[in-house]
């Protein structure tokens, strides 16, 4: 009876985090929970009792948490395999709904690559219309882009184009870069939050 009751609390627990593994397939899923039992009946060592399952199970952390690092460091396999930029935005649009920490890498993201094409865009319409198309100066702000009626000066002129192009590859590789690491950081940090 010990036993069965042991078990009962060790599948309630897998159930949990079950539900909080949202974004993974239902193969990956299998493998995580088959994974916890595994680590929580070796940590038992054959004295299988609703005490020292309770003890491992706390020694792991909450269901959420450990579905969290789970999600996370899959992600981020994922992520080391297609090393692109596709592959990379791709874990940090998942990593945004699991922590606010993933949400802020995904808002500077988006930031850092909207910077990127919006230099890119400029150095490759300048050509196309001079006169509308560049880096104004107004009054207290700048405006990269284009104008219909520019009424104040456009301070680069043709220097936009190869500034436009260098602008564009730095703001895209940095971003690029700090996806990366903030991404491996997230995989540390869950790690070390769970004793791994």
């Amino acid at each position: 009876m010990t036993r069965d009751a042991a078990m009962a609390h060790l599948e309630t627990y897998l159930a949990q985090v079950r539900r909080n593994l949202k974004g993974l397939s239902e193969a990956e899923v299998r493998e995580v929970l088959l994974e916890l039992r595994a680590h929580v009946l070796d940590k038992v060592e054959g004295n299988l009792t609703p005490n020292t399952v309770e003890t491992a199970l706390t020694a792991l952390g909450s269901p959420r948490d450990v579905a969290r690092a789970n999600v996370t460091e899959r992600v981020a396999a994922v992520m080391e395999t297609q090393r692109g930029f596709f592959g990379v935005f791709a874990a940090v649009v998942r990593l945004a709904g699991l922590s606010i920490g993933g949400f802020i890498l995904f808002m500077i993201s988006l930031v850092g690559y909207g910077m990127a094409a919006g230099f890119l865009f400029v150095a490759v319409w300048k050509p196309f219309d001079p006169q509308h198309v560049g880096m104004w100066m107004s009054p207290g702000s700048y405006t990269l882009g284009t104008l219909d009626h520019p009424h104040s000066p456009e301070m680069l002129g043709w220097w936009i184009i190869p500034l436009g192009l260098l602008a564009s590859l730095l703001f895209g590789y940095l971003t690029f870069a700090l996806d990366r690491f903030c991404i491996r950081a997230m995989v540390r940090s869950s790690r070390r939050g769970r004793g791994a």
